[in-house]
């Protein structure tokens, strides 16, 4: 059996395609997941069996790391029992401290190179990441080179190839097809890469763009607290509304003509789709993100001047970007390898 923990809302289309594959297939899994953010309702919306375990600490460092080891008790006592050959995440600290305890193999990946190193080398038999990081982007973010296994493409691409546009998904949400269509993510407020510099963005943002009727801007915050802070610094005209439920994230960024967003997953996604992506992270850059500045599908805002210079304006025609076809059948492959050298060894 392959245990997957799924902490964060970006996890959920992420595997969501390769649970498919097991099934047909007939490959024995099991999922838990966190509920955080819009984790547990985009399960629901894909109809993905899961048991929910644990929720996000907020803020507070030392609430963080008594809910790291609470979570992960919590997971010991889930899967305790089952016969887990290999245990997958996106950045699950918890899953590692449990699969550890267990001495369950594991398969870490990651896709942001400025993340607790530290933690990951100590945790994870395999990280698991992108063939476009370079080495030496790794290397000097302190990653052990020697648990480092690449894949093909940009993660976001292993749910892509599968995606078809929804003609009628801006009806959906209620947008006609005149208008334009600005997706704002915030940054996360009670993440680990949380910085201020981001919100000062995101509230210059909102206010610069809701002045043209024509735009119609839709927030998508992840917590109350992101709300709480937008709705404290902004006075919203009549064309700034939240996203009061969840949504399949892809139609969202494909009908959009514009996305800013202080999320990397939520920048990668639009930035391939081809909606004119700018991004408010603030933190250490990701490769990837300066990769796609770099072939003109993401452009960083660096200063407020910068928001100043967003000419939004309506697009009906986009080119989806994907580098390769097989990431799934790559990812399967390697987590079966794994799964049996365990299973053999049991």
């Amino acid at each position: 059996m392959i245990w997957f923990d799924l902490d964060n809302t970006p996890h959920v289309p992420l595997f969501r395609y390769i649970f498919k594959e097991f099934e047909l297939r007939g490959i024995d899994y099991f999922v838990t997941a966190r509920d955080f953010a819009q984790t547990k309702e985009l399960l629901q919306l894909f109809e993905i069996d899961n048991t929910l375990i644990g929720k996000h600490a907020g803020k507070n460092k030392i609430k963080k790391i008594v809910n790291l080891f609470l979570r992960a008790h919590q997971l010991e006592k889930v899967t305790k029992g089952k016969h887990i050959n290999l245990a997958v995440s996106h950045g699950s600290r918890t899953q590692l401290l449990t699969t550890k305890k267990r001495n369950i193999p594991s398969i870490l990946m990651m896709d942001y190179e400025y993340t607790e190193s530290r933690i990951f080398n100590t945790l994870a038999d395999h990280i698991l990441v992108p063939k476009f990081i370079p080495d030496e982007r790794l290397s000097n973010a302190g990653f052990n080179l020697n648990k480092v296994i690449r894949y093909g493409g940009f993660k976001e691409e292993i749910y892509l190839k599968y995606f078809a546009p929804d003609n009628n998904f801006r009806k959906s949400i209620d947008i006609t097809d005149d208008e334009i269509l600005i997706v704002i993510r915030p940054p996360s407020m009670v993440g680990n890469y949380h910085d201020s510099r981001s919100e000062n963005y995101l509230v210059n943002a909102i206010k610069y763009l809701q002045e043209d009727e024509k735009n119609k801007i839709l927030i998508v915050n992840r917590t109350s607290t992101e709300r709480k802070f937008i709705e404290s610094h902004v006075k919203f005209k009549n064309n700034v509304r939240f996203l009061e439920k969840s949504v399949d994230g892809l139609q969202l960024l494909y009908a959009a003509d514009v996305s800013i967003s202080g999320g990397g997953t939520m920048n990668r996604e639009s930035a391939l789709l081809g909606t004119k992506t700018y991004s408010i992270f603030t933190g250490g850059r990701p490769y990837l993100d300066e990769y796609l500045e770099q072939i003109g599908r993401l452009k960083f805002i660096n200063s407020v001047e910068d928001i100043y210079k967003i000419e939004p304006n309506r697009i009906h025609e986009k080119k989806i970007l994907i580098n390769t076809e097989t990431i799934i059948e790559e990812l399967i492959y390697l987590f079966l390898e794994i799964s049996n050298k365990r299973g053999t060894n049991l």
